[in-house]
């Protein structure tokens, strides 16, 4: 897995991750303080969320050395802004750490539901999850969907700014659609699940107040 630079990590680079960071971004509540970007390879989303607002802390989770050299590499002398090395799930966070909480295309390299509920329980009450994930089409209706927004996916790839490196293996299977939106109903009751283009997902989530 080749480590980019600092110059190319932090250009106006293009991929199907990246296509999706506006929707995270915008799901920021105003009053966020402590963000948490879990699997934030080189780190882009993670210095747009401490960018965005001054005031905020934001650290940036990944379980490779690799990425989390490149982040800090890419992105010295940003305020509020620090990486980790680890693996999410192993890690001892004291409950209710953080108004904010992502994960983008790395919640299915772990056990999913167990995630999502140690999400929920480092949260605040009244903040906010966020999850761009993949997923797959495993009935004939959503293959036949697959089918008809592949063109579209292909025509974005041609796109002069497009990044084709990964910042983590891809694992296969995907889960399907309809898999992982009962399970994070099951996990997160009024969660908002939605299908969107190369085969991600969105799923937000506020924890309710006390």
């Amino acid at each position: 897995m080749a480590v980019i630079s600092g110059e190319r990590a932090t250009s106006r680079a293009w991929n199907h991750d990246i296509a999706y960071h506006g929707v995270v971004r915008r799901a920021v509540p105003a009053s966020a303080r402590d963000l948490l970007d879990v699997g934030c390879g080189r780190g882009r989303l993670a210095r747009a969320l401490a960018t965005a607002r001054p005031g905020r802390r934001v650290l940036g989770l990944d379980p490779s050395r690799e990425m989390i050299d490149a982040a800090r590499a890419a992105n010295q002398g940003i305020p509020g802004l620090e990486f980790a090395e680890g693996e999410f799930l192993d890690l001892d966070i004291p409950p209710e750490s953080f108004d904010f909480v992502s994960f983008v295309a790395s919640l299915h390299h772990m056990e999913q539901a167990m995630a999502l509920t140690k999400a929920a329980e480092i949260l605040r009450p009244g903040g906010r999850l966020v999850v761009i994930g993949l997923a797959r089409a495993t009935t004939v209706p959503e293959k036949v969907v697959s089918a008809v927004l592949t063109p579209v996916a292909w025509f974005n790839d041609l796109r002069p700014d497009f990044d084709g490196t990964r910042d983590a293996p891809v694992v296969e299977p995907l889960p399907g659609w309809h898999e992982t939106a009962d399970m994070a109903h099951a996990t997160l009751p009024h969660s908002h699940y939605r299908r969107r283009l190369y085969f991600r997902y969105s799923l937000r989530w506020a924890k309710p107040r006390a």
